[in-house]
């Protein structure tokens, strides 16, 4: 999809950078009670000057790029469904979790999340979430791992050997 979204506002730079927002924090577009098209994150609607601010851009662009969101059947499908995720490995770690980052080598090369994995449940440690960039829409694209304790250092050397990984960053 997001190819098609590239393709579709290769001529508004503006316009896309407020659709790679969108995308990168969840952010749908949705017709309210009275069939205008809106900006919401989940049941909340979000304003387009807060959205303006945060990209860079004049309000109307915003409005102009949900519009142009709107009338297009495929976008809207696609936007329509977006939804903000919580990321538990940026909170605070007295939580008690265990969290790691891995850099691949390749982000595109199959096998790396499901290595890792692997080695973790070996261990008896629970997954609470797993959280993967995609490398098309972020430069140097990472996976985070939150596991219900924190990762015990004697497994990182394996986690090390696995195929595609760059580096490890525990948190």
């Amino acid at each position: 999809m997001w190819k098609t979204i590239q393709d579709k506002f290769r001529n508004s730079p503006s316009q896309m950078l407020v659709v790679s927002k969108f995308v990168q924090i969840g952010l749908s577009v949705k017709n309210d009670f009275e069939a205008v098209p809106r900006i919401f994150c989940l049941d909340i609607e979000v304003k387009a000057n807060s959205v303006a601010a945060s990209v860079g851009v004049d309000r109307r662009v915003v409005l102009e790029t949900v519009k142009r969101i709107a009338s297009d059947p495929e976008l809207f499908k696609f936007f329509a469904g977006l939804k903000p995720t919580a990321n538990l490995g940026t909170s605070d770690s007295t939580l008690g979790f265990g969290r790691i980052e891995i850099i691949p080598e390749d982000a595109n090369k199959p096998g790396i999340i499901s290595g890792i994995l692997s080695i973790i449940s070996q261990h008896g440690l629970n997954v609470r979430q797993v959280i993967v960039e995609d490398p098309e829409i972020t430069d140097n694209p990472k996976a985070l791992i939150v596991t219900d304790k924190p990762i015990p250092s004697e497994i990182i050397p394996k986690m090390r050997e696995v195929p595609g990984v760059n580096a490890l960053v525990i948190l």
